[in-house]
């Protein structure tokens, strides 16, 4: 056979088989899927994808719209022949076609948002300028049958409210699942039911950014639909239509270590009151007023509430909710309400509680404001406030809070979400915050703030018979724990004033000076201040970081420096200038003793060697009052030489072992730890060895006290002057001056305060108030 014929026929062969491998290779690609490897927390993020939080549908309503032969882009241009369709082709009765509808609604008002051809209808002018100008330009009408895309959105959402309303109560509305035999197996809750649920809150909260975000009204028209607003089950008053819902998602928290929250149902919004205190409102006081603002204007009721709102179709079976266009907006304040009624059934209610903690404390900025008392001049406030953050409730506990030297309420905040955090806490305290001016003179300070509280309460309870008014408690930190001590005290300063007075007048010569004192010692303004009176409601101190002898940081350089430049307002160094000027002479009015005790700022006052420290050192605490100190040490060889003392306790010998072993992050850096043992393993007996090593630290933290005690200094209030004689507990903890804020300090007032609670019972709230 000729070559040429061979390699024909080769190469013909070589062809077939090639085209019969490809075809084969073809083949088998169409009959089998690639399996691929993926991490396990990308998988499950893949499984609970839905359109709240990635740009595509989830898998159960993609899959809703495969079963009915459904492209998602036509379905979303027309969605009631949608809705049709799905309902056709429903073959299994149940609540996930429901579920499928809500997303799609909302998806469809998300594209109706996104449009770049979507033009909103003109906002309303309010005046005639503006009017006239609009009515110079040409603006085109829109057609009759045209609906603007706000109004389409907002019907789109409120679908999507309704539909997914139906998925929730599905279990409550169909009587075939209410009665299910108990021989069915039992579900945790499913992962669709948690889309749903955010699905129905995000809806909610998108359609109030464009109905109730700015004023509440009784009555929205969206379409054909009629959504009706009512507070606390109560009808809408005016005072209703001025307030503004903000709603939780938009309140950055991310400031506090913790989310005090209540598990329920429900959206959670921080309502605005038109009547709340801003920093704008006390700017005007401390500008305007700052000397002469009555009393009562210095107690402001909280004006940030945290709600909880439902919005729910009526009706009471599918089909009704299906067809009404009827709709209630119902919003509840979450400390009146726990629960709620819907379809006969008692749901609990939702809270944050957290969101109004955050927007008070970002609609005020009291921080810049104290500030801007101490080192400037047209802010010139010398008088205190009081803050209450929540509704007065009679039947809740006080505790009152008052910050140190150039703070503010805001540094109680994070500390106060945390105690809160707790639920019996947050169900038998309320917190008040005083509000006071540093730079002035602490025994004025003392003398105002204790009228201010005596008369909130007194404003609140007339007769002094709530709950509220029993078994309070003061907190005070650096500065306020000096003036909270003289705030619990009953003692009379006065001979000391005058031993004071007399040592200088006959060192200086001046016994006609000191003649005139004794003969106005008797004057009120001055018995007043001299005369300490414990707050008869308050019956537990607790006091942070106190220096209650004074403290050398207020004698450095620096510290001295700092103190020059603080001012005393004007106003209030004319009025006690003036009275003081009665009783000595002009020359020597800035040197005397009681100059200092009144021109002097807070500041220098802190001071070890002021006559102010002289005269408060020894102060007494009334007997029925229990005392508790925190104080801070942040002595590093200290601390460090307890973590050694309880290390072999709380490690085995095979912990010191320098080997190391690497564990992969997701950002694929590395990180070095130690090789595990049998103490870091969970078990009873690690558990055991655990409590142990905690116990021997309490120990040695109880000894600090005896053997370490010249040491211990927050690195501004040495231990000698914090520490008090014959208080209930004393704790020592690791850290310096703002240890109020530590993980620690909490669970110290925690401990405390569930003490008290214990001690004079929890308080008797009245039954649950049903909408």
């Amino acid at each position: 056979m000729p070559l040429t014929n061979q390699s024909t026929r080769f190469c013909q062969k070589s062809l077939i088989t090639a085209t019969t491998l490809v075809t084969i290779i073809t083949l088998t690609g169409c009959a089998t899927t690639k399996i691929g490897s993926r991490d396990t927390a990308r998988a499950i993020m893949d499984q609970r994808v839905s359109v709240l939080s990635g740009s595509r549908l989830s898998s159960d309503s993609k899959s809703r719209l495969v079963q009915a032969g459904l492209d998602e882009e036509k379905c979303l241009a027309n969605m009631p022949a949608c809705v049709v369709t799905l309902k056709q082709a429903d073959l299994n009765t149940d609540k996930g076609i429901y579920g499928a509808i809500s997303e799609l609604f909302y998806a469809s008002a998300q594209q109706r948002q996104q449009a770049k051809t979507c033009t909103n209808p003109p906002k309303d002018l309010a005046t005639d300028y503006a009017k006239d100008l609009v009515g110079k330009t040409d603006i085109v009408a829109p057609k009759p049958d045209e609906i603007s895309c706000t109004i389409a959105f907002q019907d789109d959402m409120l679908q999507s409210i309704r539909f997914s309303y139906i998925y929730l109560m599905y279990d409550i509305l169909n009587p075939t699942v209410v009665n299910q035999q108990p021989s069915q197996l039992y579900y945790l809750p499913k992962q669709r039911d948690t889309q749903i649920q955010d699905l129905y809150y995000a809806a909610i909260a998108a359609l109030g950014d464009r109905l109730y975000h700015q004023k509440m009204a009784e009555n929205y028209q969206i379409t054909r639909n009629n959504l009706r607003v009512s507070i606390n089950g109560q009808p809408f008053t005016d005072k209703s239509a001025s307030m503004k819902l903000i709603s939780s998602y938009q309140i950055n928290l991310s400031k506090f270590n913790t989310i005090s929250r209540r598990d329920g149902f429900g959206i959670n919004y921080v309502a605005l009151l038109n009547s709340r205190i801003n920093t704008a409102v006390i700017i005007d006081l401390l500008q305007h007023y700052a000397n002469d603002t009555p009393l009562e204007e210095r107690i402001h009721q909280s004006g940030h509430l945290p709600m909880t709102a439902v919005l729910v179709p009526k009706g009471n079976s599918i089909d009704e909710l299906q067809k009404t266009t009827d709709f209630s907006l119902n919003i509840y304040n979450p400390y009146q309400f726990k629960s709620v009624s819907i379809l006969n059934k008692d749901f609990a209610l939702s809270a944050n509680f957290s969101a109004a903690y955050g927007l008070w404390s970002q609609d005020n900025r009291l921080g810049n404001i104290s500030y801007f008392n101490m080192f400037s001049s047209p802010y010139q406030q010398t008088q205190p406030h009081l803050f209450m953050l929540e509704p007065y409730n009679p039947n809740k506990r006080v505790i009152i809070m008052m910050h140190g030297l150039a703070s503010s309420p805001e540094t109680w905040i994070g500390l106060t979400n945390d105690i809160f955090n707790d639920p019996k806490l947050r169900e038998n305290f309320q917190v008040w915050q005083i509000f006071y001016p540093t730079n002035i003179p602490m025994l004025e300070n003392r003398h105002q703030i204790y009228d201010l509280i005596e008369r909130t309460f007194k404003i609140v309870d007339p007769k002094q018979q709530d709950v509220a008014s029993q078994h309070a408690v003061l907190i005070g930190h650096s500065m306020g724990g000096v003036i909270g001590r003289l705030l619990v005290s009953n003692d009379d300063l006065t001979p000391k004033v005058e031993s004071l007075v007399a040592n200088y007048s006959q060192m200086n010569n001046f016994s006609a000076g000191y003649a005139a004192f004794v003969r106005h010692a008797q004057n009120k303004t001055l018995s007043d201040r001299f005369k300490l009176q414990a707050l008869p409601q308050v019956d537990r101190a607790i006091f942070i970081s106190s220096p209650f002898r004074g403290t050398d940081y207020a004698d450095r350089w620096f510290t001295r420096s700092l103190r020059r430049i603080i001012s005393l307002p004007a106003g209030f160094i004319r009025t006690v200038y003036d009275n003081l000027n009665s009783l000595f002479t002009e020359g020597v009015v800035s040197s005397n003793p009681l100059a200092q005790l009144f021109l002097e700022n807070g500041a220098s006052q802190l001071s070890s060697r002021s006559y102010f420290n002289q005269l408060t050192a020894d102060v007494t605490i009334a007997p029925n009052v229990a005392v508790n100190n925190i104080i801070a040490t942040d002595d590093k060889d200290l601390s460090n030489a307890l973590e050694q003392l309880t290390a072999k306790a709380a490690n085995s010998t095979t912990d010191d072992v320098s080997a190391s072993i690497t564990s992969l992050k997701n950002d694929n850096t590395t990180a070095t730890v130690k090789p595990a043992t049998e103490t870091k393993l969970y078990s009873t007996t690690s558990l055991a060895q655990a409590k142990q090593s905690l116990d021997e630290k309490k120990q040695l933290l109880e000894s600090v006290k005896y053997g370490a005690t010249d040491r211990v200094s927050d690195g501004i209030v040495p231990y000698d002057s914090s520490h008090l004689e014959g208080v209930e507990s004393e704790k020592v903890l690791t850290g310096r001056h703002n240890v109020h804020t530590s993980p620690q300090a909490i669970l110290e007032l925690r401990r405390i305060l569930h003490q008290h609670l214990a001690r004079y019972g929890v308080t008797q709230a009245p039954p649950d108030r049903q909408p």
